[in-house]
């Protein structure tokens, strides 16, 4: 047993302290930082070598967020004095510009209109990790699009209760509750000049100012058992986090808007820059058994990222992975226009529209399902609804057009390692709340606002090869092939004409995520896939 545990804290080697100056009363500029807009793109750490083993289930990324605006000034939750007024004197006060509260029309303010990926939060600020090395530079594991793959996992490990307990604290993840709870991004103390202690804070580069958040590095090397850190072995370790730009984190309140809401919905001017940034963890001092019973090996549970399109409603589509050891395919979905954007959620994991029916295969061989899965009923079901079929934006439960039990428990599997979630925010009513806001495609009148973007789904098409009982199958040289069947690009009335193609072809973006066992040498420094 371990004789001693040593906690640490470890700055960046590149650490960039933000600077939060006075300006014109109330406002606060802010200088430094990091994020992917005026600040350090990259933050590194370097772990040092030493005869202790790197605890890694205690390993996490701590600091605060801030919201800058465009001239780099601080977006405060408040909601009082003449920048934040509360309402106006005349009959429609609680409409007039300016109120906290209002979350539509032309008086929506940037506090609301601004908001994070309901799943991950402050996890999609990461973009890909990289690890090395420090006795050689080698780079010894690395993943890309980090927030939207571990944001996916955070859905099917939370459901509705869970979020405004634990990942809304640690990572300002908000689950289905994002509409009520973004505004917790926000500095939870505001800094206001010549307010009281009782309302702000009169010290500008108080350390409370900055939304706090604690979130673990999500790697397979960090996420096994504890690695030592002798010159023997890894010999110390360098983390190198890049980050995601703005149009990756945020998103506006709403897809679409018309008249005064446009620019009040618009939040594409603002921008976030990270603060106090820190490593912490513990280390453990191993005792003479412990070092003499060091495995030099250890398995992993790896990733690899794959990207590939849909142009049709009859899509075919094929990796060679050049993977031993495959346990899963994990496929989401996602317009063309839903990254790198501020008018969409990134992290709205919808079925492709007018799902029919897919089949995964092996070589041209179905595997691990020799049978074509069908989402049934679906909007063009003759069977179910009539030669006619059924128009999803006629239904007040819109949901209840398709019949997705097996997609989702097949999805699940998938990610799960052919389980079933404990708890899982991907239920009927989040694909109907989703499905609601996509229905909802009629033109905006006014100062009105439509499709409420944290109204989001958490689905996909997945194939488990585990079989529940941790099978592998080997892709080298191997194909996986994914056909499908959906109303994509072919302008069916009864879906939403915002996804269904009619007027403006949109192809669907889809990422693919292939879940892995591989085997890392930790005297060597190989890593076998």
């Amino acid at each position: 047993m371990p004789i001693i545990k040593k906690p640490f804290t470890l700055a960046p080697l590149n650490d960039n302290p933000a600077v939060l100056t006075q300006t014109a009363a109330p406002a606060v500029s802010i200088s430094g930082g990091f994020s992917h807009k005026g600040g350090f793109p990259t933050i590194k750490f370097s772990i040092p070598p030493q005869p202790a083993m790197l605890e890694m289930n205690s390993l996490k990324l701590v600091g605060q967020i801030l919201i800058k605006k465009a001239d780099n000034t601080l977006l405060q939750a408040v909601n009082v004095g003449t920048d934040y007024a509360n309402g106006g004197t005349n009959a429609n006060a609680q409409w007039t510009a300016g109120n906290i509260e209002v979350d539509g029309t032309n008086a929506m303010l940037p506090q609301t209109a601004l908001n994070l990926p309901n799943w991950g939060g402050v996890k999609n600020c990461i973009d890909k990790v990289v690890l090395q090395s420090k006795k050689s530079l080698i780079e010894l594991s690395s993943v890309n699009n980090y927030g939207q793959y571990v944001g996916l996992t955070e859905a099917y490990n939370n459901n509705e209760d869970d979020y405004i307990v634990k990942p809304l604290i640690n990572s300002l993840s908000g689950g289905t509750h994002s509409e009520y709870v973004n505004r917790r991004m926000l500095s939870a103390a505001a800094y206001q000049v010549g307010d009281t202690e009782a309302h702000g804070l009169r010290e500008v580069n108080s350390k409370y100012i900055g939304q706090f958040f604690s979130i673990p590095i999500q790697l397979d090397l960090m996420n096994q058992q504890d690695l030592f850190l002798d010159d023997d072995y890894l010999g110390g370790l360098l983390i190198t986090i890049h980050l995601s730009s703005d149009n990756a984190v945020f998103n506006n309140r709403f897809n679409r808007a018309a008249g005064n809401a446009v620019a009040n919905n618009d939040m594409s001017s603002l921008s976030y820059s990270l603060k106090n940034i820190r490593l912490e963890g513990r280390y453990i001092v191993p005792d003479g058994n412990d070092m003499a019973n060091i495995p030099p090996q250890m398995n992993l549970e790896s990733r690899l990222n794959l990207i590939n399109d849909i142009h049709s409603s009859i899509n075919a589509n094929s990796y060679t992975p050049q993977l031993q050891s495959v346990k899963s395919v994990v496929n989401v979905f996602m317009d063309t226009d839903q990254t790198n954007t501020f008018t969409k959620n990134q992290n709205n994991f919808r079925m492709p529209p007018g799902l029919e029916s897919y089949q995964q295969a092996r070589n041209g061989l179905r595997f691990p399902y020799n049978y074509e899965t069908f989402n049934k009923p679906n909007t063009n079901d003759e069977v179910v609804n009539g030669t006619a079929g059924v128009n999803e934006k006629n239904l007040f439960f819109p949901a209840l057009a398709y019949g997705m039990a097996e997609v989702r428990k097949q999805f699940e599997a998938a990610l799960l390692d052919g389980g079933s979630p404990y708890h899982s925010s991907a239920s009927l009513k989040t694909t109907n709340e989703s499905l609601k806001e996509d229905v909802d495609d009629g033109a905006v009148g006014g100062n009105n606002v439509k499709n409420d973007n944290t109204k989001v789904d958490c689905m996909g098409v997945g194939a488990d090869y585990t079989l529940g009982v941790g099978i592998t199958q080997n892709f080298v040289n191997q194909d996986y092939n994914l056909t499908l069947k959906s109303r994509v690009n072919t302008g069916d009335v009864k879906i939403s004409e915002q996804r269904n193609g009619a007027a403006i072809s949109n192809p669907l973006l889809e990422q693919s995520f292939v879940r892995y066992n591989s085997m890392f040498d930790t005297q060597n420094l190989v890593k076998i896939i």
